[in-house]
């Protein structure tokens, strides 16, 4: 259960569940339980916000090793 929001994105990191067909029967069985679909539509409204904002991103990519160390 715990694995299964890892996989959720599958296809935004270039995966293919074809190519694992036991993990793809299992995604599927999780993802038809009502408690997976009821948590997932509760979630709806954070799942579409950025998870990182504009300001956040600076500060986690806009950092070299010279502006680290300031």
């Amino acid at each position: 259960m715990a694995s299964y929001p890892w996989v959720v994105p599958w296809q935004r990191q270039q995966q293919n569940l074809e190519d694992f067909p036991s993990l793809k029967r299992w995604f599927e069985t999780i993802a038809a339980r009502p408690a997976t679909i009821r948590a997932y539509e509760k979630g709806k409204d954070l799942s579409v916000r950025p998870s990182v904002t504009e300001e956040g991103k600076k500060i986690l990519f806009g950092q070299t090793a010279r502006s680290g160390s300031r």
